[in-house]
């Protein structure tokens, strides 16, 4: 586990500078007017932040703390959830235009967080109204990117 770590942080590091380099060959712009490159630019700074922190605490990791983490996918469950994602992804694809993008949203963060995640219907519910409302304001208000309405158009 704690190679895989080193292995995947520095691979993610390597991605993420890669799309640093390439996103300042756009415009950037600025917060009130972003350019092309702005959004890649600042994805690209934190990916690189965090898969560098993760590779340096794989480092620093003592060989007794990875025996103690279970895996996130078990070898018995792994077919069953990452199909369980893919299928919501789907179902989230093709309700979108139906009840709009931000109902839509609500609903697939739901199901995400209650079923994969196994967290308490409070936190579930409370994950999915953040999730809507910060991804509404980011693409609807800050960035004005129009999003489906669906058909009520609420």
């Amino acid at each position: 586990m704690k190679n895989l770590d080193r292995i995947s942080g520095i691979i993610l590091f390597l991605l993420g500078l890669g799309i640093f380099l390439k996103s300042l060959t756009y415009p950037i712009g600025s917060f009130r007017s972003p350019g092309g490159g702005l959004f890649p630019l600042l994805a690209s700074i934190i990916l690189m932040g965090l898969s560098g922190a993760m590779t340096i605490q794989a480092f620093w990791k003592k060989n007794t703390e990875e025996s103690s983490k279970a895996s996130f996918f078990s070898t018995k469950d792994a077919p069953k959830r990452i199909l369980f994602g893919f299928m919501a992804l789907l179902g989230f694809r093709y309700l979108l235009p139906v009840i709009g993008f931000g109902p839509s949203t609500f609903l697939f963060i739901l199901l995400l967080a209650k079923s994969l995640g196994h967290y308490s219907w409070k936190m579930s519910i409370f994950f999915s109204v953040l999730a809507a409302l910060v991804a509404y304001y980011l693409f609807q208000v800050w960035l004005k990117i129009p999003m489906p309405q669906g058909m009520l158009r609420i």
